[in-house]
């Protein structure tokens, strides 16, 4: 399999399968394909169907996955501006990915998700899905906006805004919390919910929250 990021400021990734070679990806990403790619779905049932509809019904989390199989062509997109980078991840190896960030993964990936928990409250972050991904494999993720990476020490804290996530490794432990707007009960009042995240472990940041309105 090659991938190729084609395009600047909507990029899309062209996959070049070889005979049987697939990738899996969410409903609504291809921008187009040669006739010789076959085309199946791929139900994500972890948790039983019960917690598979609670997931797609409340959190937006897709029932199925889409599985391109070659010989042949495919392009990607999230259609929106942003950056696209391309991680090889080695056996065993995992990330936490944004949900509906991912934009292609090859046939041996895994795929699974889980909830991150927020404060809750009225105007609050409730809380929102990730996806995990873990190798061997080959994954493409599209960050809205510019991709800011860093790599943090054992115990080095950043406070982030939950629509800059993009990705993380799973050792860096991350939490929402409320970011007060200056002293008493009106700064209390008006708290946001924000993220903290602690490392050891890559961070890469998003600077477009994809859930804000685009003009």
């Amino acid at each position: 399999m090659k991938l190729t990021v084609q395009g600047g400021y909507v990029p899309n990734v062209l996959a070049e399968l070889g005979p049987m070679e697939e990738v899996f990806c969410e409903a609504g990403v291809m921008v187009y394909c040669d006739p010789s790619i076959n085309f199946r779905m791929r139900p994500l049932l972890q948790g039983g169907l019960r917690q598979t509809l609670k997931r797609t019904m409340v959190g937006g989390i897709p029932f199925y996955m889409h599985t391109f199989t070659g010989h042949g062509y495919a392009a990607f997109s999230r259609f929106g501006p942003g950056e696209v980078r391309i991680l090889e991840l080695a056996p065993g190896q995992s990330i936490d990915v944004a949900e509906h960030s991912l934009l292609l993964a090859s046939q041996n990936v895994q795929y699974d998700c889980f909830w991150v928990p927020g404060r809750g409250g009225l105007g609050r972050l409730a809380g929102f899905w990730m996806d995990r991904l873990t190798g061997p494999g080959t994954v493409a993720i599209h960050g809205h906006g510019n991709i800011l990476s860093f790599t943090l020490a054992p115990n080095e804290t950043f406070d982030i805004d939950h629509g800059a996530i993009l990705l993380k490794d799973p050792s860096v432990n991350m939490e929402a919390f409320f970011q007060h707007l200056g002293g008493g009960l009106t700064g209390g009042a008006l708290a946001y919910s924000a993220l903290r995240t602690r490392g050891p472990g890559r961070l890469f940041l998003q600077t477009l929250d994809p859930s804000l309105p685009r003009r």
